[in-house]
């Protein structure tokens, strides 16, 4: 407790005072900044499940009927100087074939998924039922494309 006297609170429980308040303030920012990372991940996670498991469908019917032009978005092959895809191409996340396709937000709405909105994009790819986040998500120093990788993600 503070010790009053006379004169007011002595300076030896004022300065503890201001140093758990420090600390206490310092572990809730920590926490507070963990909670929304975790909350953005489920987010762009369940994002990119709903796109695969549209995409899984399309990629089967295709497979049943032998057309590939049923498959949503604009192959990779067909897009040109796009900043962030050359990126992804050039850190082997992506190849620039006709098996990736980046989808847009119409290409979204007309899967079901309208409610899913673009950020920077998605890219599909058909054969492996691979879903990449165009943006990426930044957590323990690394930048995380791949559905695959972040489905067991932990955040530090």
């Amino acid at each position: 407790m503070l010790k009053l006297n006379k004169r007011g609170i002595t300076l030896i429980p004022l300065v503890i005072t201001i140093i758990i308040l420090g600390i206490i303030a310092s572990v809730s920012i920590y926490t507070g900044t963990n909670i929304i990372k975790k909350t953005s991940l489920q987010t762009i996670n369940t994002n990119m499940m709903l796109i695969q498991a549209k995409v899984k469908t399309i990629s089967e019917q295709a497979k049943f009927n032998n057309d590939t032009s049923i498959y949503k978005g604009t192959k990779l092959t067909q897009i040109e100087e796009n900043k962030k895809i050359d990126e992804l191409v050039s850190k082997n996340i992506v190849e620039k074939n006709e098996n990736y396709y980046l989808l847009s937000q119409s290409d979204l709405n007309e899967m079901g998924l309208e409610k899913i909105k673009i950020d920077d994009g998605y890219i599909v790819e058909y054969v492996n039922n691979e879903i990449i986040y165009v943006k990426g998500f930044n957590a323990n120093n690394n930048t995380y494309y791949k559905l695959s990788e972040m489905k067991n993600l932990n955040i530090e």
